[in-house]
């Protein structure tokens, strides 16, 4: 699938950036719909849409369109944003207080314990509000060596739906 110009635009605009010193994470709203599902979007098509059936790919690009990220973020879905200046460079969102719905990073950003520092702040806001400890997450191919060493295991084999590919996978905290 072809990136649209605009993903690719945003791509090299983020090429030059590496560190992840003074970037926020701060909590998403309504207003980040459009920004969150561009990022999402744009590093979907780069990682992990080549590898599903083309109803997959439309499916899965149609379920992160501003529409539905709105609607996710107007509903029981906690977003969180990290950010470089004015550049959305990583997002995660909690779904139910349980659930791991997103946890994208930027290219320049994977590496560089951005996705770590982000999943620890989801986790403990969730902690906080009464999450046990308990996590699940529906990994890509792309994405499973990552979760992995954010302590998230496989629980089945990898799973299809809709022509979209993903991998079981469940968070216990320590202690």
């Amino acid at each position: 699938m072809q990136k649209s110009a605009g993903a690719r635009r945003w791509l090299r605009t983020l090429a030059g950036a590496k560190t992840v010193g003074d970037i926020a994470i701060r909590r998403g709203t309504i207003q980040d719909a459009e920004r969150v599902s561009y990022l999402v979007t744009a590093l979907s098509e780069e990682f992990i849409v080549g590898e599903f059936t083309p109803e997959g790919r439309a499916h899965f690009l149609r379920e992160h369109s501003p529409a539905e990220v709105h609607q996710r973020l107007s509903g029981d879905f906690r977003f969180y944003l990290a950010e470089d200046g004015n550049d959305l460079v990583a997002v995660a969102a909690i779904r139910g207080n349980a659930h791991l719905y997103y946890l994208f990073v930027s290219k320049p950003y994977q590496g560089t314990g951005l996705a770590r520092r982000l999943w620890s702040h989801a986790r403990e806001d969730s902690i906080a509000q009464g999450n046990a400890g308990v996590f699940t997450v529906n990994a890509s191919n792309y994405a499973v060596a990552a979760y992995e060493q954010l302590g998230f295991r496989r629980t089945e084999p990898t799973q299809e739906k809709n022509g979209v590919l993903y991998n079981p996978m469940r968070f216990v905290s320590a202690g």
